[in-house]
């Protein structure tokens, strides 16, 4: 019996990709550092930040509903948003080639290393009889590159914004996860490393968002947001929530 103390059961577990299930090896800027060293030109990291994170606001690619859900438009807007901030840095523009290597590389599985407490956690969840879905603001070929890694085994179904048209927080993605979960919102706990696109995005359709900061970078936790260190703190959540 649900009460109003008493929230209902959990049924689903949406999940963030980066920096919550995977991260790349060391630093997103240091793929790129070294895609522009095989081309031979020289860049400053920190400055290579900036420029890719006002770019890449809370990782999304600008997917909002007006782009065509395709392989050639995500690849299209990639290369849109790599050289405007390639172009606040100053540099010249880069050939079609360029993109295409840096496409390549952020596919290879090399470039990544999932979080060793991944591959304990996401088998514990699907154990509990839950669904497991990705919801990430990532290019297209997330599903594979999910598979890859060894942990798209334990996907229900990979929500990449690149495939749905909307990118978080835009309630469009977290609605069609939704429906391909076949479960109400406030059955569902959302998991991400961002306040605004994860956090704030979860609660605009109703389900509960919950903040993982691996790396320490919210202190203090910010006030009314639930916030774990890793993975596995998230599993004491889950089953409070199992009814």
């Amino acid at each position: 019996m649900v009460t109003p103390d008493r929230p209902v059961p959990l049924q689903a577990v949406f999940l963030d990709v980066g920096e919550t299930l995977i991260h790349p090896d060391p630093t997103w800027e240091h793929v790129y550092a070294h895609t522009f060293a095989e081309f031979g030109v020289p860049v400053d990291l920190d400055a290579l930040q900036v420029a890719l994170r006002s770019v890449y606001r809370s990782g999304g690619y600008g997917f909002d509903g007006t782009i065509e859900p395709s392989p050639e438009s995500s690849h299209r807007r990639l290369v849109e948003m790599d050289r405007y901030a390639f172009a606040q840095m100053g540099l010249d523009p880069l050939p079609d080639a360029f993109f295409e290597r840096l496409a390549d590389q952020f596919m290879n599985p090399s470039t990544w290393h999932v979080f060793p407490d991944v591959p304990v956690v996401l088998p514990a969840l699907r154990e509990r009889g839950l669904v497991v879905g990705a919801v990430s603001n990532w290019a297209w070929q997330l599903p594979e590159l999910l598979d890859t890694l060894g942990i798209g085994q334990y996907m229900d179904f990979v929500a990449a914004s690149a495939r749905i048209g909307f990118d978080k927080p835009h309630p469009g993605i977290f609605r069609w996860a939704l429906e391909r979960a076949s479960v109400p919102p406030e059955s569902v706990i959302h998991v991400g490393d961002h306040i605004d696109a994860d956090v704030e995005g979860a609660r605009s359709v109703g389900i509960e968002g919950v903040l993982i900061d691996r790396r320490g970078r919210h202190q203090p936790p910010p006030p009314d947001v639930t916030m774990i260190r890793s993975m596995e703190d998230l599993l004491p959540l889950v089953d409070a929530r199992l009814g």
